[in-house]
């Protein structure tokens, strides 16, 4: 890129974009979370074209800002913890963990009875 496109260069959300051109006192970049080839101009030296697209065309995104100057990934998100269940439970055993949940959490009987619950139930039951 020229020396003049450096207010582009050095924005945070420049990693959203991809530069296509350069003419005279104006950029040309792509959007890549456009479908297809959305190219917008703007100024050597702003990007409030650009801000006002990612406000307007994409506010449900959720936009992170990267500083230009590090190039840094944002830090992986963690892995979840593996649950570890004990040796098999009994039938009884189940049957006293199901109630004491219910009472617990005071929820429905009809809760425990759904299939996604008697899913997890076997799941843990037979691991």
């Amino acid at each position: 890129m020229a020396e003049s496109a450096i207010t582009f260069e050095g924005w945070r959300y420049a990693h959203y974009f991809e530069f296509v051109r350069r003419i005279d006192r104006n950029v040309t970049v792509r959007c890549k979370l456009c479908p297809g080839q959305k190219l917008l101009s703007t100024a050597v030296n702003t990007t409030s074209n650009l801000n006002k697209h990612l406000q307007r065309t994409h506010a449900k995104v959720k936009l992170i800002a990267k500083d230009p100057r590090t190039q840094s990934e944002p830090p992986p998100t963690p892995k979840r913890h593996k649950l570890e269940f004990g040796g098999p439970v009994t039938k009884a055993e189940m049957d006293r963990l199901v109630a004491s949940f219910i009472v617990e959490v005071m929820l429905p009987i009809c809760t425990v009875e759904s299939p996604s619950h008697r899913s997890e139930i076997y799941c843990a039951k037979y691991r």
